[in-house]
């Protein structure tokens, strides 16, 4: 046996060892033990920061670590550190540091094998995902999770991608076995949501042959680790892996009993909702109309993006209003002012819970003063009633005012009513017409009658 003690073997200073592991946990490496290992000493930091014991100050040389160690020279020092550990005595504070200097010999190997030229990462197209290498990628909203295999992903050890268009994350030893499409390419085929009329259509475990809708595995009720749990966006049935329980707010459920109660769907069920959360996809009109009878406040966002529709086109033609990023940098939803028919499921849960509301009304108090009150030219494009002419200045938006559709006139509604919904701008315009129409019918006539007399005159002869 080999005498650790008698090693003659001289070494660097032990302030290096905190360096170097931090140095290593910034790289990806397989899933192992090593973790674990590390896991549980930062529990006890003091011991990690604990000084060489005396008996292997002989050897620390032999176990240094530098930029200019090569592979194979680690190599070497990982079966020298490990016949080291195997002769020390157990639970002595020899092994403990023995241990500590294993691991980061292989962690400094890995990083070496994979920061090899030959061996980096690049980004991956698999089923319409662009999976982008996150080796240095540490991920601040929880733990990560391989979609493909459901294990967790050690972000500070493992080499692992995540999609860059539906955030797929998984190994990368788990590339080869990806069959799940890409929830960006599933939505922009379909246009939007699979399914926005049809709530759980539940088809039965019988159509689907007792296996998960994704990858095809044997489910069944006898068994807890294989138990099939059903999607409610889909209706299919997935297993354990394809199937995490994750609670979405479903657009069909929305749509047509406006239910906001999450639901429990699969991964790529989850993905496609989160996908299409904020994206304006919904025609709720031509969807459900009634919805908009049984819930006032869909009504009056409704109302309020048409009028605010009619000031935008105001605030484009404003330099006044351009400068102060008037009417698209007002916090509130592009969309919102862009069309009045389109929405969000965003939109229907923010409405839910009167946020939406409350974003809609700041906006719209900001474009009306900026018209009616600070802005001299949008004020002078206001309109006089032709009817009244009492001299107010109206707005096409203004609730006692209503526009001509032929003409774009703004009239009170009360001098419209009263006049029978007879535009005396459309009157004046049309005897116009028709008095050109006459004055080019008696032109034309003039000119045919020239033309006769012309043509019935005799010709000069010499």
């Amino acid at each position: 046996m080999v005498d650790v003690k008698s090693n003659t073997n001289e070494i660097h200073d032990c302030n290096h060892e905190p360096k170097m592991r931090t140095d290593s946990s910034g790289t990806a490496s397989t899933p192992s033990s090593s973790f674990e290992y590390m896991t549980g000493e930062a529990d006890d930091s003091s011991e990690s920061k604990s000084v060489i014991p005396f008996s292997l100050k002989s050897v620390e040389n032999l176990l240094s670590l530098s930029k200019a160690t090569c592979e194979e020279e680690l190599k070497e020092m990982v079966q020298k550190c490990k016949q080291m550990v195997l002769e020390s005595a157990e639970c002595s504070d020899e092994r403990k540091w023995l241990v500590r200097r294993l691991i980061e010999l292989r962690l400094r190997v890995q990083e070496l094998r994979e920061t090899s030229a030959e061996n980096l990462p690049e980004t991956q197209v698999i089923l319409g995902h662009h999976l982008i290498p996150q080796k240095y990628y540490v991920a601040t909203y929880g733990p990560a999770y391989c979609d493909h295999c459901s294990e967790a992903i050690w972000t500070m050890l493992q080499s692992w991608y995540m999609c860059s268009d539906c955030k797929f994350c998984c190994h990368w030893k788990c590339l080869s076995n990806i069959h799940r499409v890409c929830v960006h390419v599933v939505a922009s085929e379909a246009g939007g949501y699979t399914y926005t009329k049809d709530i759980c259509p539940e088809q039965g475990l019988a159509n689907q042959g007792y296996r998960c809708a994704e990858c095809k595995v044997a489910i069944t009720f006898k068994s807890a680790w294989i138990e099939p749990r059903l999607c409610d966006y889909s209706g299919l049935y997935y297993c354990q892996r394809c199937h995490w329980n994750t609670a979405m707010v479903i657009p069909a459920r929305v749509i047509r009993n406006w239910d906001m109660e999450p639901r429990l769907v699969s991964r790529v069920a989850a993905q496609l909702l989160t996908h299409l959360e904020d994206r304006s996809v919904l025609l709720l009109e031509d969807l459900n109309p009634k919805l908009f009878t049984l819930v006032p406040d869909l009504c009056l966002v409704k109302k309020m993006r048409e009028q605010m529709q009619m000031m935008k086109r105001y605030l484009v033609l404003c330099p006044d209003a351009n400068n102060q990023g008037l009417p698209w940098k007002i916090g509130i939803r592009t969309h919102m002012i862009e069309s009045s028919g389109n929405y969000s499921i965003k939109d229907l849960i923010d409405l839910n819970n009167g946020t939406l509301l409350e974003e809609i009304h700041a906006a719209y108090d900001t474009m009306h003063i900026h018209i009616t009150e600070k802005c001299q030219l949008c004020k002078a494009r206001g309109h006089l009633c032709e009817m009244c002419g009492n001299g107010e200045i109206i707005y096409p938006w203004e609730t006692n005012s209503i526009s001509c559709h032929q003409c774009s006139a703004v009239h009170h509604r009360a001098c419209w009513s009263k006049r029978n919904c007879c535009c005396p701008r459309c009157l004046r315009l049309k005897k116009r017409r028709a008095l050109q129409d006459q004055q080019n019918t008696d032109t034309d006539d003039c000119i045919t009658e020239d033309g006769l007399n012309t043509s019935d005159s005799p010709s000069d002869t010499t």
